[in-house]
């Protein structure tokens, strides 16, 4: 019985990971990155995003956490676009070089942006995983307005 419980639990896990890599083939979009979720805890009780579990983070085309907008972007959309079901709970965080300036909001933020700096994207899970496991694709999304 533990066995069997063992094994139908282990392919549930590798179902959602394998759903999650499926939904990063198909979102194949320049402004969308598929991103491996990294358990690890922070943050405290208060402000914004307070206490997390784990966090994914976008990267620029060098590899680096910065993102510069592109020439006449005004502003910024960061989104969770993962789609997990509850308890799943994330938080979209920016952060700006400049000034070290901090937005968030559940699931998506809209910031100002210049190309003149650059941004740190970020979401946090909030919620014990799973979902998401560890190294698992989180799709974060970027939309330059």
């Amino acid at each position: 019985m533990i066995k069997k419980t063992k094994s139908t639990f282990g392919g549930i896990l590798t179902a959602l990971a394998l759903t999650g890599f499926m939904a990063c083939v198909a979102l194949a979009d320049p402004t969308t990155q598929c991103i491996p979720f990294t358990v690890k805890s922070g943050g405290s009780g208060t402000g914004c995003p307070g206490a997390y579990t784990g966090y994914s983070k976008m990267t620029n085309s060098a590899g680096t956490f910065w993102i510069t907008p592109p020439t006449n972007a005004v502003s910024g959309t960061l989104t969770n676009a993962s789609g997990f079901a509850a308890p799943f709970v994330g938080v979209a965080y920016v952060t700006r070089f400049s000034d070290q300036m901090n937005w968030c909001g559940t699931n998506s933020v809209t910031f100002p942006a210049t190309n003149s700096t650059k941004y740190q994207l970020t979401v946090y899970v909030k919620s014990t995983p799973p979902p998401p496991t560890n190294g698992q694709p989180m799709n974060l999304q970027i939309i330059w307005h």
